[in-house]
């Protein structure tokens, strides 16, 4: 596979994504996945070059499509990294990190203290569930809330990075992570 950079394979690690490669005859095709811990990961994403070298980039955007549906996100790219940094521009995969932490059935909440008109925001949003407003500007989120907004780009604005900050309209806010309730 290509040399790709640290900084590259530290976001893809915090984002939990990795990278696997398929080669052909005809081409070297290069899948972004999800790790959700089966062989072979949930692809996001996939970038593959042409016969003059360019990379095309592809990744999946419309979320809640479980099959491997995607859209092309960016064409003629000098490289496999500058491939791959568009598909992370543009992948959604939060719902599948979702399932994923839905299924391993556990109780863990995290609260942050936004801004009173994020924390209303936050609350109406109808994807994911798992948000509550608590008031004076604090939110509770579930840990597949949490794992969703992980899954979406930074493009679009709001999304939880891998410092579990959650980074909204040019603001960041920490995100704590609740003690578990002792039943």
């Amino acid at each position: 596979m290509a040399v790709i950079d640290r900084s590259l394979t530290g976001q893809l690690k915090r984002r939990r994504l990795f990278l696997t490669q398929e080669r052909s005859d005809v081409a070297e095709i290069v899948y972004v996945c999800v790790d959700d811990g089966l062989p072979g990961g949930f692809p996001v994403g996939y970038v593959i070059p042409s016969r003059a070298g360019a990379w095309s980039a592809y990744a999946r955007v419309r979320p809640g499509v479980r099959v491997f549906a995607t859209d092309e996100v960016g064409t003629g790219l000098p490289d496999v990294v500058e491939a791959v940094r568009a598909v992370l521009d543009h992948a959604r995969y939060g719902d599948v990190l979702f399932a994923l932490e839905q299924e391993t059935d556990r109780d863990g909440t995290y609260t942050a203290k936004v801004r009173r008109e994020h924390a209303a925001w936050f609350a109406a949003l109808d994807a994911p569930e798992g948000i509550t407003q608590l008031g004076d500007g604090r939110i509770r989120l579930t840990a597949p809330a949490v794992a969703y907004l992980r899954g979406l780009p930074a493009r679009l604005g709001c999304h939880v990075d891998g410092d579990d900050r959650i980074r909204l309209a040019g603001e960041s806010y920490v995100l704590t992570r609740e003690p578990r309730r002792v039943r």
